[in-house]
């Protein structure tokens, strides 16, 4: 992983670190992942409550999907199948709920508090195969930090 990406999960782990509960630590940290790439339109969580992905801290522009059934939609398929997924062309996939016509890529990263999905981080982008797996690993360890953090809370 290089070196702009390492240092974004310790700016996450740090700045939460410094959070007292749920959600200051994801407001804390969906600031700094977006700020990662000017070509990140929409950032944000979705939690996971009563088998409902609900929408969490988000930056971007207001979105219509403030609550996604398991198993709907990139983000519901993502939770179900506890994995991470990356859309190069979200227009040529059937799961896609549209928030923006302008989006083009997606990468869905679940919160994963052992077997158990407790949300996920959700980026859109305006560029067509935007997501590499090096924004996978580093999503999937800034997701170990966030839910090490929230465990820490409970």
């Amino acid at each position: 992983m290089d070196d702009a990406r390492s240092q974004l999960i310790d700016n996450v782990r740090i700045a939460i670190s410094e959070q007292n509960n749920e959600q200051d630590v994801l407001k804390a940290a969906v600031g700094l992942i977006d700020q990662f790439s000017e070509d990140f339109d929409w950032t944000g969580f979705y939690l996971l409550k009563d088998k409902i992905l609900e929408v969490g801290p988000y930056v971007g522009p207001e979105t219509p999907h403030t609550r996604i059934e398991l198993g709907k939609g990139i983000c519901g398929a993502a939770a179900t199948e506890k994995k991470a997924i990356i859309v190069d062309n979200v227009q040529a996939d059937s799961r896609f709920l549209a928030c923006s016509l302008t989006t083009k890529s997606e990468i869905v990263v679940p919160l994963m508090d052992g077997d158990k999905v407790i949300g996920e981080i959700d980026i859109d982008s305006n560029q067509p195969s935007f997501f590499k797996e090096v924004d996978r690993l580093m999503l999937e360890a800034i997701a170990n930090v966030i839910v090490n953090r929230l465990r820490e809370l409970t």
